[in-house]
C-alpha cells in the first residue's frame, strides 16, 4: 500500500470520527429537546442544565449561577477553583436578555460581564438563561486545551440548548405564574365568600354591644392576628374607646384605653390600611389622635383597618403579629378593606336602629301621657265638686305621671291666702298659707320654679316650706282664667317626681296642661256654687214630679199609695220638723214651705200614728190622700186643694 493510499484512509477515518461525533451530538440534542418538554422546576432545571452542557459540548470547566433576590449565586462547577461565589445584581445585567439575547463569545462576556467574574472563572463561551427580559442566570464554559477552541458547530449546538433551557425556563415561570394566579384566584374566592358570609353575619345583629364581639372575631379569624381591638366613637365623652378585644395567647387580657382627636384632624379616606412600621403612616396616626401611636403600643399593633365613609372616622381596628407567624398579604389587606367597609354599614345600621328604638321608646313615651292626659281629662270632666276635681287631679299626677309630693289650693284675693284642698305625702300640711311677695308670677299667669331644695324656705311661706321635708324643688303652675285680666284661680303645687328633674319641659308642660284644661271647669264648679248660694229648688215641683212617678209604679204593681200632708195652720220661719223615726221611717219627704210638708208612702197610716212622729211643738193639722180613693191622678191630687 502506497503512501498516499495510507494518508487517503486516515482521511476517510478521520471524517468517519467527525460524523459519528455530530451524530451523536445531534442525536443527545434531540433528546435534549424531548426531556425538556417536561415540566421541571426551576432548580432541576438548573440541575439538568448543567449536564447537557457538560455532555454536548464536551467542557472541562463550567459554572452556573442562578438569580436568587438580588444577587446571582453559584449553584454547580467544575473544573474551576472556586466553589462559592456571589455576583451583586445589577439592573445593567438584563441587558444580556433585553439586546443581545443569544450566545456570548470572549468579547461579549467582556462587554457585559465584571471583569472580577470572568478572572475567577475565565471562559470562552457564555450561554445567558432568560425569562422574558430578564436575566435569570448564565453559564459559563470552557476547554483546558488552547486547541480545541469552541467551533462553529459548538455554537450552534450551544444556541440550540441555550433555547431549550430558556424555553423550560419561560415555562416553568408560566406554569408558576398561572399556580400563583390560581392560587390567589382561590384565595379571592374564599375571600369573596368569606366576605359575604361576614357581611350577612354583621349586617344581621343590631346590638351593638353584640356587634363589637362579632366584628372582633370576624377579623381576628379571617386574618388569624394575634391580638385584635376594635375602636369604636363614644358620643358621651367624645372619644374613641377600646369596645372589644381579643388576644389568641392570653384570652383573659382586657385593657381600657381611649383615644382622642387632634382638633384639626385630617381624615383622608384613601389611607384605610396603616403600617406601623412605616414612619409616614405613624405620623399621619399621630396628626389624628393624640398621642396616639404611643397609647396603643400596648396592643402591639402592626396594622391598623381605620373604618372611615368618605371624611367621616368612625373608629379603627388594631391587627397583631399573625398567629403563624406569615406576614399579611395583598389578598388579606382587599379582604381587610371590605370587612372595614361592612363593619361600617353594619355599625352604621346598628347605631340608627338603636336611634329609632330609642325614638320609638321617646315616642311611645309621650303617646303614653297623652293617653294619660287624655284619661285625666275624661275623669276631670266627670268632676260635680270642686272638692272631687282637686282630688282626681292630684290622683292622675300621682298614678300617670310620677308626683311623689304636691298639693292642690285655691286662691282667695279677699284676704290673699291660699285654702288646700287635697295634698299628696305632705305630713302636717295646713289647711291654708299666705300669699308671698315672691310669688307674684303666679298673678300674671307665669310658673313658679324653684330647681334646689336650698331655695324653698327663702322663697316659699313659712307655713309652706315647713311641711315640705322631701322635696327635690318646687314648681306652682298656676290655674287662671282669662276675662279681662289674669283671674288666678289657685295653683297645682309639685315638690318632686319620682323619675326626671322636676323642671323638666314635659313635666312642666304635663303639669300646664292639667291647670289650663281644669280653669274653666273649676271657674264652673265655682259659679255654679255661688249660684246655688243665691237660688233655692223649686220644691213644689219635685213633689209633683216624685207623685206622679210614684202613681205609675202604684198602678203597675198594684201597691197601696197615699200622701200624707202635715200643715201648719201658723206662719213660721221654722220648718215642721220629724222625729229621727219618722225620718228613718219616710224616704219621700218633701218641704213644699216651712207650714207644709207632704210624705209619699206605699202604704196606709193612721193621724194617731203620724202624731207621735211629729216633733213640731206647735200643733199640726194632718190629712191623708188615698190613691185611687181620692185621687187617680196628679191634676186629681192637686183640685183637692182648690176646693
Amino acid at each position: 500500500m502506497s503512501y498516499e493510499d495510507i494518508l487517503s484512509r486516515i482521511d476517510e477515518q478521520k471524517k468517519s470520527q467527525e460524523i459519528t461525533s455530530q451524530l451523536y451530538r445531534y442525536t443527545g440534542l434531540l433528546q435534549a429537546i424531548q426531556f425538556f418538554s417536561q415540566r421541571f422546576s426551576a432548580e432541576q432545571i438548573l440541575n439538568f442544565t448543567y449536564d447537557f452542557v457538560t455532555e454536548l459540548l464536551i467542557v472541562d470547566q463550567i459554572a452556573v449561577f442562578s438569580k436568587q433576590y438580588d444577587q446571582y449565586i453559584l449553584i454547580k462547577s467544575k473544573g474551576f477553583s472556586y466553589t462559592s461565589y456571589t455576583l451583586p445584581f445589577d439592573e445593567n445585567y438584563n441587558m444580556i436578555a433585553k439586546f443581545h439575547g443569544h450566545i456570548m463569545n470572549a468579547e461579549d462576556m467582556e462587554r457585559f460581564l465584571p471583569s472580577d467574574l470572568l478572572k475567577a472563572f475565565p471562559s470562552h463561551l457564555g450561554i445567558p438563561l432568560m425569562i422574558e427580559d430578564e436575566l435569570y442566570g448564565f453559564i459559563l464554559a470552557n476547554r483546558m486545551d488552547k486547541d480545541s477552541n469552541f467551533s462553529q458547530d459548538d455554537y450552534i449546538i450551544a444556541e440550540a440548548l441555550m433555547q431549550l433551557f430558556n424555553t423550560s425556563l419561560s415555562n416553568y415561570k408560566s406554569y408558576q405564574d398561572l399556580h400563583n394566579a390560581k392560587a390567589e384566584l382561590d384565595e379571592k374566592i374564599f375571600n369573596l365568600f368569606a366576605i359575604n358570609q361576614s357581611s350577612k353575619v354583621l349586617l344581621s345583629e343590631l346590638n351593638l354591644s353584640n356587634l363589637y364581639n362579632l366584628s372582633i372575631d370576624v377579623f381576628s379569624e379571617l386574618t388569624q392576628s394575634s391580638i385584635t381591638t376594635f375602636f369604636l366613637y363614644d358620643e358621651i365623652s367624645e372619644s374613641y374607646k377600646l369596645r372589644g378585644m381579643k388576644d389568641a395567647f392570653h384570652p383573659s387580657n382586657k385593657i381600657n384605653l381611649s383615644l382622642y382627636l387632634n382638633p384639626n384632624a385630617e381624615i383622608n379616606p384613601a389611607k384605610t390600611i396603616l403600617d406601623m412600621n412605616n414612619l409616614e403612616d405613624i405620623k399621619y396616626f399621630n396628626s389624628i389622635y393624640m398621642n396616639g401611636y404611643d397609647t396603643i403600643q400596648v396592643l402591639k399593633p402592626l396594622y391598623i383597618v381605620m373604618v372611615t365613609k368618605n371624611t367621616e372616622l368612625l373608629g379603627f381596628v388594631t391587627l397583631g403579629k399573625n398567629v403563624a407567624g406569615k406576614p399579611y398579604n395583598k389578598g388579606i389587606f382587599e379582604l381587610i378593606e371590605s370587612l372595614s367597609s361592612s363593619s361600617y354599614i353594619a355599625l352604621s345600621n346598628a347605631k340608627y336602629f338603636k336611634q329609632a328604638n330609642e325614638q320609638k321608646k321617646l315616642l311611645q313615651k309621650k303617646f303614653d301621657r297623652l293617653m294619660s292626659l287624655n284619661s285625666l281629662m275624661k275623669n276631670i270632666n266627670s268632676a260635680k265638686t270642686i272638692e272631687q276635681l282637686a282630688h282626681l287631679t292630684l290622683n292622675t299626677l300621682e298614678i300617670s305621671f310620677g308626683m311623689k309630693t304636691g298639693l292642690f289650693a285655691l286662691f282667695n284675693p279677699k284676704n290673699n291666702t291660699f285654702k288646700v284642698l287635697s295634698s299628696i305625702n305632705m305630713e302636717n300640711c295646713l289647711a291654708e298659707f299666705p300669699f308671698a311677695d315672691s310669688l307674684n308670677c303666679l298673678l300674671e299667669g307665669e310658673n313658679f320654679i324653684l330647681n334646689s331644695k336650698d331655695q324653698i324656705p327663702e322663697f316659699l311661706p313659712e307655713e309652706l316650706s315647713n311641711s315640705l321635708s322631701d322635696a327635690s324643688g318646687a314648681f306652682l303652675a298656676p290655674i287662671n282664667i282669662e276675662s279681662i285680666e289674669n283671674e288666678l284661680l289657685g295653683i297645682i303645687g309639685v315638690f318632686e317626681f319620682s323619675e326626671g328633674i322636676l323642671a323638666d319641659s314635659e313635666n312642666v308642660l304635663t303639669v300646664n296642661t292639667i291647670a289650663n284644661h281644669i280653669s274653666p271647669v273649676l271657674y264652673h264648679l265655682n259659679q255654679m256654687k255661688e249660684q246655688a248660694n243665691l237660688l233655692c229648688p223649686n220644691y213644689e215641683n219635685i213633689f209633683i214630679k216624685s207623685l206622679e212617678k210614684c202613681i205609675e209604679e202604684a198602678e203597675e204593681l198594684f201597691m197601696d199609695l197615699e200622701v200624707i200632708h202635715i200643715h201648719n195652720s201658723k206662719f213660721s220661719f221654722t220648718p215642721i220638723k220629724l222625729s229621727d223615726a219618722a225620718s228613718n221611717k219616710y224616704k219621700k219627704i218633701y218641704r213644699v214651705t216651712n207650714s207644709d210638708l207632704f210624705i209619699i208612702d206605699f202604704d196606709f197610716n193612721t193621724v194617731e200614728e203620724l202624731k207621735s212622729i211629729i216633733s213640731s211643738e206647735d200643733e199640726v193639722e194632718i190629712a191623708l190622700y188615698k190613691y185611687k180613693k181620692d185621687f187617680k191622678t196628679v191634676d186629681d191630687f192637686m183640685n183637692c186643694f182648690a176646693k
